[in-house]
């Protein structure tokens, strides 16, 4: 529907920010208070299911509409909040880029295969903004990616989030035990592989027998990915230009909030009055049995991550 009105982003620029962090490492937490300071444009729900009419919805006067639209259907299917860590559910929710990839087979994070589309979001998001703040964005598949993306965004910025590698083991692990009890709705409004699997009897006990056995080999394809981004990351940090990314951890955004945040918006020219004092609310994790027990496994293959951030197995 958009195709008509292409033309219209042709001189549209973007500045982009990218919080990057592995999966589970609190990206959407951040995301959403960095957003709530207003000092910046963001990758919405509305966007990513609406990305091929954004263009016809603002011409026409009707973004508010599609937008009540997705509300009522989030009511209709009883969707207030993420079923895996209860974060809260809108239209406006801040979402991942990658659905816009996965959602026409392109791959999961950015590459010479979908820049040309990932600039297309970016400029019809800014369009409909019509304002000059910069366009913060993320995407845990990029964690690993960053010097590509560095390449060809030369004035990108980065906020890196780190976390103790076995709460963002032992953190997935519960998604998807929670993911393949039932069918998550939420998920299935955005994710075409979601409603596949939850769809094919075979592929879904075969996730099942992969994630949610008493001690699941999925396990071990987790720790490895987890491993493979932190393991780049300690390699390649060192190619990024000091002055263009700020690392934090999610322990300390959850203990000092309000000092984190203002941290980061220093490190990007901004601030913000914002306050998110009992933001996070404090939650006792315990480990997932497998990933309690495979303690040392991880400690000893991962130390150097652990040691860089101050982590204790």
């Amino acid at each position: 529907m958009d195709d008509e009105f292409l033309n219209r982003t042709k001189d549209t620029t973007f500045s982009p920010v990218f919080i990057l962090g592995l999966h589970r490492s609190g990206t959407t937490i951040l995301y959403r208070m960095l957003n709530e300071t207003r000092n910046f444009d963001v990758l919405t729900l509305y966007h990513v299911l609406n990305f091929d009419r954004l263009l016809y919805d603002s011409v026409n006067n009707v973004v508010d509409g599609e937008k009540r639209k997705i509300n009522q259907e989030l009511h209709e299917k009883g969707i207030t909040n993420r079923k895996t860590d209860d974060v809260a559910v809108t239209s406006e929710y801040e979402h991942e880029y990658v659905y816009v990839f996965s959602e026409r087979d392109y791959p999961r994070k950015l590459t010479e295969d979908n820049k040309e589309l990932f600039e297309l979001l970016c400029k019809k998001i800014k369009y409909l903004s019509g304002d000059g703040k910069p366009l913060l964005l993320k995407n845990p598949y990029d964690y690993g990616n960053f010097l590509f993306i560095k390449k060809m965004y030369p004035h990108a910025k980065f906020v890196f989030i780190q976390r103790n590698p076995l709460d963002v083991i032992s953190s997935t692990m519960k998604l998807w035990k929670t993911r393949l009890k039932v069918r998550d709705e939420f998920v299935c409004l955005y994710s075409k592989e979601s409603v596949a699997m939850y769809r094919n009897p075979l592929l879904l006990l075969c996730y099942r027998l992969f994630f949610t056995l008493r001690f699941p080999i999925g396990v071990f394809e987790v720790f490895w990915r987890v491993k493979t981004g932190a393991d780049y990351y300690l390699k390649n940090i060192h190619d990024l230009p000091r002055t263009d990314y700020i690392s934090i951890r999610y322990e300390d955004l959850c203990e000092k909030p309000n000092q984190v945040i203002t941290h980061v918006l220093q490190f990007l020219g901004m601030k913000s009055e914002k306050k998110f004092n009992g933001y996070i609310k404090p939650r006792k994790l315990k480990l997932e049995p497998e990933v309690s027990f495979l303690n040392k496994f991880i400690y000893k293959r991962m130390k150097a991550y652990f040691d860089t951030f101050g982590y204790k197995p």
